[in-house]
């Protein structure tokens, strides 16, 4: 976004030029707003997606977060430009969840930064090889607000075998009306296979919003993917699996949390 020139338009076109950024007040629009605008050079768009966020995540409304939330696709403009195989929003399925963690958010982003899934998550990562390109030493802290880079993988799936998958991932911090939020976001760069039922996920893309809560961490996260197996398209009941992965995910990570950091 462009800064509000100063002491050169007048006073009423700074106003008209200037207007503050809008942003989607509902939950599913919201998903896919921060998505897109996760890597913006400038926070004041995304600042507002996540204040509106924050503001939605209140009593039924939270509940029914808590316990699974089914969206639509993403939309295309999310994906524009992304880096690796041409992207496509076709075909995909959403959902989301909000979980909860005791830890802040730097201990957070210190386990999810430092330390390998293959480490944290032995039982489900075989390999986890990351790089990152910016930002490791720096993020944990907020020496610096952004880090990047990218993730070779190969997950068990139990009875769908080992899963390969390339991902491009990123973490950003933002300042917002409810204190700093950090977000995590990565997609497939190249469709990611598995050893049995000729399993493909064609694409797949992951927001995660983290925001401080009661001394820990609320953790809203959403994914859209479209998947494939012998059997036929298996897009749905991937889906709905990525809750049951996140809320076992999320127990697992604090549970290692207590021990390790």
């Amino acid at each position: 976004m462009h800064a509000c020139p100063r002491l050169v338009l007048p006073a009423l076109l700074c106003v008209v030029g200037c207007k503050p950024p809008e942003a989607p007040k509902e939950y599913e629009a919201l998903m896919g707003y921060v998505f897109e605008h996760t890597d913006d050079e400038d926070d004041e768009a995304l600042a507002v997606g996540l204040n509106n966020l924050a503001d939605w995540l209140k009593g039924d409304q939270l509940a029914e977060a808590e316990a699974g939330y089914t969206l639509g696709t993403i939309p295309s403009s999310a994906i524009k430009g992304l880096e690796g195989h041409e992207h496509t929003n076709q075909g995909l399925e959403g959902v989301s969840l909000v979980t909860q963690s005791d830890y802040g958010g730097k201990k957070l982003m210190e386990a999810l930064t430092q330390y390998s899934f293959k480490t944290i998550m032995p039982d489900v990562y075989l390999t986890y090889d990351r790089t990152f390109d910016e930002g490791k030493r720096c993020i944990v802290e907020r020496d610096c607000l952004w880090a990047d880079g990218s993730v070779y993988s190969v997950a068990d799936w139990g009875i769908l075998g080992e899963v390969q998958a390339d991902r491009r991932i990123e973490f950003r911090w933002v300042e917002t009306d409810h204190g700093w939020v950090f977000l995590q976001r990565w997609w497939l760069t190249a469709p990611s296979t598995g050893t049995k039922l000729d399993l493909r996920v064609q694409d797949q893309y992951y927001i995660g919003i983290n925001y401080q809560n009661n001394g820990g961490t609320r953790r809203v996260h959403a994914s859209w993917l479209q998947m494939e197996m012998s059997t036929g398209d298996a897009t749905e009941s991937g889906a709905k699996q990525l809750i049951k992965n996140w809320e076992k995910d999320a127990e697992e990570l604090d549970a290692w949390m207590d021990d390790n950091l």
